[in-house]
């Protein structure tokens, strides 16, 4: 393996194709491991060592290597992740389902949320009293059904939550 590489050989060493290649490469591989050395013995060390470096980065490859006291690195063998099989099959595979986040509003969120924007309207004030007691005496499934009416009722707006969304976000 070559010595360290100033920081700009670095940057310029990173290739998309190749990085695809290996990662093809060692899907036909999986489970086991490949040897750097016999699996790529023509291809230059330097962006070997580089693209292989990225992608262990990304979570995408585990490489066995040893760093040399002088700064020498030492590539031995690289496995794909579950995380690469999963980045070139371009489907998510089991990251997208086992990923999945489950967001729960409990009652006591939904009430509050709902009271708060009553509050904040500029109807008359008894008007806004009725209606914060009403909110006050709802059972969690009625309130669970209001919230999923306004879910609704956003979405059918959404070319106005698109405009909100890209101002919050500084877009």
């Amino acid at each position: 393996m070559p010595a360290p590489l100033p920081g700009n050989q670095m940057g310029e060493l990173l290739d998309r194709v190749f990085q695809k290649q290996l990662l093809q490469d060692l899907s036909s591989l999986y489970p086991q491991r490949a040897n750097v050395q016999r699996s790529w013995p023509t291809q230059d060390q330097s962006q070997l060592l580089v693209n292989l470096s990225y992608l262990a980065e990304h979570r995408l490859v585990e490489i066995a290597r040893t760093d040399l006291m002088s700064g020498e690195i030492r590539l031995h063998s690289v496995v794909i992740t579950a995380h690469g099989l999963d980045f070139i099959a371009n489907d998510g595979g089991l990251s997208a389902v086992l990923g999945v986040v489950t967001v729960r509003l409990h009652d006591d969120t939904i009430r509050q949320l709902l009271i708060r924007k009553v509050q904040a309207t500029e109807r008359d004030a008894s008007v806004r009293d009725k209606i914060v007691e009403k909110i006050r005496s709802l059972p969690a499934d009625a309130l669970g059904e209001i919230a999923l009416k306004g879910l609704d009722g956003a979405l059918d707006n959404i070319p106005n939550a698109i405009g909100w969304l890209r101002s919050l976000l500084n877009l």
